[in-house]
């Protein structure tokens, strides 16, 4: 409504009965059935994705920045990557001082930080028991190291990052590095260190910052222990440190899918490990079919790395394509308790098989995507894309952050974003659940990539490679 600027008031607004604020013209919200409206935030219709199980949010809204511009132009004239600044995400400090005591901190830990654990197959809580057993078993610089850091976790997890927490994780850095003074390490100290490496490993991947670059360097260590140490002696010293195992070998895969794309100077490196070493099904906790989808996403990460592919003209293109295709094969014969070609899975509601067979559908997709296209079957590839975004239209969470990057990769429209920034937003308010900081940064640098090419595809590999190469720190999809 225009505003005639007499003072005090105007004729039209005093008619109206409106304040006037004298600014020559009168601004209030459109009405919702307004036809002048020009930026109206409806939902898009549902296209062929089943109804959700919750509601995704009314509106979500992804930004292109400078930097996916900078990025785009990089890409575009195969400019220098230094020119490119990294990808950050700001260290979330907390300026107070607490005095929260020790046994307060353990009585949290067992309560509700241990649920955030990440974990693949078996209950978070379970392992945090097996952890606090641990931490109270003797007064040994080992056994101190373990306490101090699930301290650091519990006060980092209850109040996030300030004194407290950093003080104790440098206690059982302390502690650590005492007890690493013996010459040789027997099966209780073997477990010990274990322990205290995938502690601080969870403790620098829980909030996922700039400053979080130390947990491969922690998980590093945890395996050069158990390398150097006997299998044997440690399953007769206590049968429950296969469960630690298992949490190094869930660790361990989702390290090689991030040194995937990772191309940068002074790349961390896991130490070299024997065949199998990480997967022996004798001494696993974890469901067969996730044992056996860890060590595939294992071999994925080996067959599709750079230095493995062959060129078009290689004699051996025929045999390595004859591999990735058994390889295929091997993952679609998982055994999820729901078929792959099962296109009607809304009478199930189990949550844990549907996250399942997300990871099952995301090793197809990786392997599909990384291979250079040689099983590339478009038809096939996006169905299996329509049965990942309908899974996940019908989960509530999902704290697992494999599948929800390499599914988020290929989403190109609105809705399809809109599900997967819903359901991360879900998970992230679960007290069970770690922060998605990098996955949601590296999933919105990807969607400006594709918006801005407009059609003009770059290589997928390419693409995720100068992306998640920018990163301040190594991202762990844990």
């Amino acid at each position: 409504m225009n505003c005639d600027g007499a003072r005090p008031d105007c004729t039209n607004c005093t008619r109206s009965n409106q304040k006037c604020h004298g600014y020559g013209l009168k601004l209030s919200w459109p009405r919702a059935n307004d036809a002048r409206r020009s930026v109206v935030s409806k939902q898009s219709p549902p296209s062929n994705l089943r109804a959700p199980a919750a509601p995704i949010s009314d509106a979500s809204f992804v930004h292109t920045s400078n930097w996916d511009l900078e990025l785009y132009h990089s890409l575009s004239s195969s400019a220098s990557e230094q020119t490119l600044s990294f990808m950050r995400v700001p260290l979330p400090w907390t300026p107070f001082k607490l005095e929260t005591s020790d046994r307060e901190l353990i009585e949290y830990f067992c309560s509700v930080a241990s649920a955030s654990l990440a974990t693949f197959g078996y209950d978070a809580t379970a392992l945090g028991t097996i952890l606090v057993r641990i931490a109270l078993h003797g007064q040994t610089p080992d056994a101190a190291a373990v306490l101090h850091a699930l301290l650091a976790f519990s006060s980092l997890h209850r109040y996030g990052l300030q004194a407290q927490a950093a003080k104790l994780k440098i206690s059982a850095l302390k502690a650590l590095t005492q007890a690493s003074a013996a010459s040789s390490l027997g099966p209780k100290e073997t477990i010990e260190h274990t322990a205290t490496g995938m502690l601080l490993c969870s403790f620098e991947v829980h909030i996922s910052s700039c400053s979080s670059d130390e947990w491969m360097a922690y998980l590093a260590g945890v395996e050069t222990v158990i390398i150097a140490s006997d299998i044997d002696a440690l399953i007769q010293f206590d049968p429950e440190v296969a469960v630690l195992m298992d949490w190094v070998h869930y660790y361990h895969a989702l390290a090689r899918f991030s040194l995937l794309y990772w191309e940068r100077d002074g790349t961390p490196e896991l130490p070299s490990t024997p065949p199998g070493y990480f997967s022996l099904q004798e001494m696993s906790c974890l469901p067969p079919p996730i044992n056996s989808m860890l060590s595939l996403l294992s071999q994925v990460c080996d067959t599709v790395s750079s230095s493995v592919i062959p060129s078009q003209t290689s004699n051996s293109l025929d045999d390595y394509k004859g591999f990735v295709q058994v390889l295929d094969w091997r993952i679609r014969s998982l055994s999820i308790s729901l078929t792959s070609d099962d296109d009607d899975y809304t009478h199930i509601f189990d949550e844990q098989t549907l996250t399942r067979y997300l990871y099952q559908l995301s090793l197809l997709l990786l392997l599909n995507r990384s291979s250079n296209g040689l099983i590339d079957k478009p038809i096939k590839t996006q169905q299996l894309v329509d049965k990942a975004f309908s899974i996940f239209a019908r989960l509530s969470s999902c704290k697992q952050q494999f599948p929800i990057h390499v599914i988020g990769c290929e989403a190109r429209t609105d809705e399809q974003r809109a599900l997967i920034l819903d359901i991360i937003s879900r998970t992230e308010n679960m007290s069970s659940s770690r922060s998605f900081n990098y996955t949601k940064k590296i999933l919105q640098a990807v969607w400006a990539q594709d918006d801005l090419r407009d059609g003009n595809s770059l290589g997928y590999r390419d693409k995720l490679t100068w992306v998640i190469s920018h990163c301040m720190i190594v991202p762990a999809f844990v």
